[in-house]
């Protein structure tokens, strides 16, 4: 999980580690991807707006690696202004989300695995 918001960061790690997942948590895209390197995490959740590498660019930058990670980008921004959140992410998350509504999606990440451009799933 990368946020470079501390609370959001800890209070969706929180959660997810309550319902019994292990979670790694960066601060930034560069750790973020340091973690993905070593772990090989079942699902990635991203936030796309950080300073430095962005959600963005960190989902190019794995597709590119070409790990088969589905990657899940959240933002308060609008999915239909960046062609790259459908392009990139197995899904997206509009901030503020119920956070049960990021559950259903990492358990769908989770079981479907990798998918093809376009095969975008929507909670």
């Amino acid at each position: 999980m990368i946020d470079d918001d501390l609370l959001a960061l800890e209070s969706m790690s929180s959660f997810l580690k309550e319902q019994g997942y292990e979670v790694f948590t960066a601060r930034n895209c560069i750790t973020g991807l340091e973690i993905v390197k070593n772990i090989m995490p079942d699902v990635i959740v991203s936030d796309i707006r950080m300073s430095g590498l962005n959600g963005i660019e960190f989902a190019i930058v794995v597709k590119g690696l070409n790990y088969c990670i589905p990657l899940i980008l959240v933002s308060s921004c609008d999915p239909k202004s960046d062609p790259f959140i459908e392009k990139y992410s197995y899904g997206f998350l509009q901030k503020p989300f119920d956070i049960n509504e990021l559950k259903i999606m990492i358990n769908r990440a989770a079981s479907g695995g990798c998918l093809k451009i376009n095969e975008l799933v929507n909670c």
